[in-house]
């Protein structure tokens, strides 16, 4: 049960994304191993929770950039997507994102790939 004192310990004010992240995958193979699904678990979603808000992850949904203007989501798509494609040896799924939120994303799967 480690996994609820590192939770409360995190929510205190713990700001390393690493040691967080290390954190969670532990709560999550240890709720695991009590049988118990991680995304139901007390301790599991108050970790998630604290590396939400130190991602600002409210800011992806409901947000626009104060200096572009420019929505956050797609913002973060474009260079996640960008990024991808110069580290990729071989083709890479591509997402293309919209400006609409709540529209569902259109996939475009490499040549030869069925989906």
């Amino acid at each position: 049960m480690k996994r609820h004192e590192n939770a409360l310990g995190i929510m205190e004010g713990a700001c390393n994304l690493k040691a967080i992240a290390r954190s969670l995958v532990q709560a999550a193979d240890e709720a695991a191993g009590e049988g118990i699904g991680a995304e139901s678990d007390a301790a599991v979603r108050m970790i998630v929770y604290r590396l939400a808000r130190l991602c600002r992850v409210d800011e992806i949904s409901y947000g626009y950039s104060t200096e572009t203007l420019n929505d956050v989501y797609c913002t973060l798509m474009k260079e996640c997507l960008e990024r991808a494609k110069e580290g990729a040896a071989t083709p890479v799924q591509v997402i293309e994102p919209t400006t609409l939120l709540g529209v569902p994303q259109r996939v475009r799967l490499p040549e030869g790939v069925q989906g």
